[in-house]
């Protein structure tokens, strides 16, 4: 599980602090407790790019950009598993929990595996 935090003078400051109490208190015994800092995010700018070169391979394959996105996620990202009332259900990843640099080789896969060209940046 994972929460949002802030340090500031060695004092760790949870985001959601309710959401907190209540997973902590569905816990007992040793834990492992793993902090390290936070990853900026792809934005909102690789979204578009994303979306844009998305496009590109539908119009080359004929398959929707959507299908293709929705694929590309099962194929490439690691799923998700979330447990509800004692039932594990497997989710597929998001691309919007994805670091700029992971986002980054995500399409450097997709490349690959369509082999359709990333377009280049035009600034």
């Amino acid at each position: 599980m994972l929460f949002n935090a802030t340090i500031s003078n060695s004092t760790l400051k949870i985001r959601n602090s309710e959401a907190w109490k209540k997973y902590l208190s569905g816990l007992s015994g040793d834990v492992v407790v793993d902090i390290g800092k936070r990853k900026a995010n792809r934005t909102t700018q690789q979204n578009r790019f994303y979306w844009e070169y998305l496009s590109i391979i539908e119009k080359e394959t004929g398959e929707d950009a959507n299908t293709i996105h929705e694929i590309a996620k099962r194929k490439f990202l690691p799923p998700q598993f979330v447990t509800i009332k004692g039932q594990e259900y497997k989710l597929p990843a998001s691309t919007t929990k994805l670091s700029k640099q992971d986002f980054g080789f995500y399409l450097d896969k997709i490349c690959s595996w369509t082999g359709i060209e990333i377009p280049k940046l035009e600034y």
